[in-house]
């Protein structure tokens, strides 16, 4: 009887495993405030670089005609208009960002209370045993 119970756990906590590995990142101790700030500091850097490579690219394809038709001033007033344009998506990226992530972790966090639960119950079946087979061997003594 417990042979099948274990088998049942071992089996539970298999299927656990192999079923998010992608939420294996909690099993490296990690602390939520560095995971978070680690993953917002890469969001910011891809944001900005895309940013960057995107107005990059409106400069070489359109550069010809913003030297012949504006004027210094309305580079300026387009220049400040990106940068309200960046802070805007820069901050909703990295508000996304934040919110994927927190719910990442929690999701982490109670697959692994979950683990942790199939692991005691794991536990609790061998010392189960253990202790069935020390009864055996002391009525064999007797």
């Amino acid at each position: 009887m417990l042979q099948r119970e274990k088998v049942i756990a071992m089996s539970r906590l298999a299927i656990e495993e192999k079923k998010a590995p992608r939420l294996g990142f909690i099993h490296r101790q990690y602390w939520f405030n560095d995971y978070l700030t680690t993953e917002m500091w890469k969001a910011f850097f891809a944001i900005t670089i895309c940013f960057a490579l995107v107005v990059l690219l409106g400069l070489i394809a359109f550069g010809d005609s913003w030297t012949v038709r504006y004027h210094l001033s309305d580079v300026l007033q387009l220049s400040g208009r990106l940068l309200w344009i960046y802070l805007g998506v820069l901050g909703l990226g990295v508000l996304l960002c934040a919110l994927s992530h927190v719910w990442l972790y929690k999701q982490a966090c109670r697959r692994q209370e979950r683990l942790q639960a199939q692991l005691r119950v794991l536990k609790r079946l061998y010392a189960l045993e253990d202790a069935i087979e020390r009864l055996k061997e002391q009525e064999g003594a007797n």
